[in-house]
This record gives structure tokens, sequence and C-alpha cells, in this order.
């Protein structure tokens, strides 16, 4: 808290004049006595470039955009703009786990009639982050080893390919994107773990799915979503703000609208619904990790010249019951598993 407080470094040396002003620039939009935030702060602080190394490039100057007309999510869902429809394998896959007792190979057979959908899953399965010390190679054994409503949720996380792949090109950077979204995803899986829960892989699906809101957006209004990007750019406030500001609603309230709309778990659906304006924090504790995660994966793992860190709520953060050094342990899990994760989820 010091170095927050009186604005000197921990360090010998002092950061580049720079990158100090950078930093607290990303930080405009919050409440630098929150503990967690102004641990966040000092995380980023100490690792500055100090003294005598070159400066950085400014920051992007504001970016002016069109005129944008406030929207109804609702009438995107309902009216002239439609929601992608899920996947017709993920809803014959909703349909058939609607019966408790279904075999793990009858779920595996509607599986393997989507081959990205296989391949994706068992490269999640497989990967460092399960740990499992045999080779998983068939949906059947997957299934039977993460448990049938765990891979059901999993294979929901697919649709972030799903939708990635129907958008208009170069609408968006789908590689930042996936960037922040598996971030957030490790973030979350670890605040999980750190808190003693059971179950932490459910945190990293919440913690991917968090901004499919986005996806949606770009899909239903990409000349909408353009807008909202110039208008980002310099804005000095987090994406979701500016969002509410200028269309009524924000990417979460989509997101959440959306993962509604496929029947996903009330959970989940809350997680991405509030990940940014979490309601009582103790009741949706899932919601109130994926806010932290998302802020730590904005702070450590997003675009330093760009990204405005969001407000963490105090409510959360008394909920969460974490210390300060949690959040270090945190962010450096996350930032071991990132580079790795990312190659392996954009490459399936």
């Amino acid at each position: 808290m010091n170095s927050v407080a009186n604005n000197s470094s921990p360090l010998s040396t002092l950061p580049n004049a720079q990158d100090l002003e950078a930093l607290r620039k990303r930080f405009i939009a919050t409440d630098l006595t929150n503990p967690g935030t102004a641990a966040l702060f000092n995380y980023l602080l100490e690792k500055l470039p100090r003294e005598g190394n070159p400066p950085r490039h400014n920051i992007s100057p504001p970016v002016s955009s069109a005129d944008i007309i406030p929207m109804d999510p609702i009438n995107i869902v309902q009216m002239e703009v439609h929601l992608p429809p899920i996947p017709a394998v993920l809803g014959e896959l909703q349909e058939v786990t609607s019966n408790p007792y279904v075999s793990s190979s009858t779920v595996g057979e509607v599986v393997v009639k989507d081959p990205s959908l296989t391949a994706w899953l068992l490269k999640l399965v497989n990967s460092p982050f399960f740990g499992f010390t045999t080779k998983v190679d068939t949906v059947s054994r997957a299934i039977t080893l993460l448990g049938l409503e765990q891979f059901k949720v999993m294979a929901m996380g697919s649709m972030l390919n799903s939708l990635s792949n129907q958008l208009p090109p170069n609408i968006i950077d789908l590689d930042a994107f996936w960037r922040h979204s598996i971030a957030t995803a490790l973030a979350a899986q670890t605040i999980w773990k750190v808190m003693k829960r059971e179950e932490s892989e459910r945190l990293f699906v919440a913690g991917l799915l968090h901004d499919c809101g986005l996806l949606a957006l770009a899909y239903t209004a990409p000349k909408t979503f353009v807008h909202l990007e110039q208008a980002c750019k310099g804005a000095n406030k987090p994406r979701y703000m500016v969002e509410q500001e200028l269309v009524d609603f924000d990417h979460a309230r989509l997101g959440g609208m959306l993962l509604h709309r496929w029947n996903m778990p009330l959970s989940l659906v809350m997680a991405v619904l509030r990940h940014h304006q979490v309601e009582t924090p103790e009741r949706y504790m899932e919601a109130s990790v994926v806010h932290l995660a998302d802020i730590i994966a904005v702070t450590v793992a997003g675009q330093s010249d760009v990204d405005i860190v969001p407000p963490l709520e105090p409510a959360v953060w008394k909920t969460l019951g974490l210390k300060s050094a949690n959040l270090s342990y945190v962010a450096d899990s996350m930032m071991e598993r990132l580079a790795e994760m990312c190659q392996m989820m954009r490459g399936a």
C-alpha cells in the first residue's frame, strides 16, 4: 500500500517517468485505497523498467467514433438482428444429457459427429491443465474422467470457436480476445483453488466464456462494434462503461443472454452476466471470482498502452476473503501457463 499512497517505489531506483504515468492512467477508473486494486498496482509497479531504460511509446490518443445509436439487447435476440443459434451438435448434446441415466458412450456418439469439437475437447482434456497421467484418446473416456456435467459445460466452451468462425473478417483481434479470455480462465481457476473450492474447472470455463458477448455483438451488429472499438480508444474508462453510455447495455449483459438462450447452468450465466457489476457477491460466488479474474487479466496480461483497469467491487474483495499476497501468486501462475494454453486452444 505504501508505494501507492506516497507514489514511491519499493525498489532502489525509480521507474521511468513515462511508464509510471502510463501505469497511473491505466488505473484512472479504480480506487487505489481498495487493497486488491492497490496490490495489483504495486505488482505492476515493481515490474516497470527502472530509470535509464529507453522510454516506451506514448499511449494511443483518443479516436473519435461515428454516432452510435443506443440498442436494446432484447431486440438483438428477438427482432431484426438474431444471435447465432446453438451449434447443432451442442443442441443434441443438451438433449441427450437431459437424461440423468445417459451413458458415456451415447454422449460420445453425439460429440464425434463434429470433428472440430472432438479435437478441441480432447486437446484440452490432455493439456497440463487437467494433469491426467495417461493419454485420453476417446470422448467416452474423457466423460468418465471428468464427469458428465463438467464435460457438458466444457463442450459448451467450444462455442467461442463457433462464434469466431462466423465473424466478418478483420472485425476483431481474435488473438487478443483469446489471450484475455484464457488469461481470465486461468486466473479464475487459480483463485478458486486458493479459496480451497472444488471443481475449479468450472471456473476455467466461466472465465473462458466471460466475454462471449463481445463476439455476439461483433456477429450481430458489426458496424456498431467497430464504432465502439474506436470510442474505447483513449476513453480513459473500461470498455463496459463506454458500452453502457453509448448503447445502453454492455457485452456482459449480452453474453449472459446468449448463454441463457443456450440453456447453460445458472451459475455460468450469472458469472458472465455479472462479471463487471456483481450484485450480492456472496450469492453468486462464481461471478465474484470472474470479476476479480477479469481485472487481474486486464492488469497483468493486457495491452499496457490501451487497457484501462476496471474497478474492483469492495464487496467482492471482502466476500472472497483473499489477501493481497494471493494476487501476486494468481498473476504469476496465470502468466506461467498463458502462452502454452493460448497456443493449445487457438490451434485446436
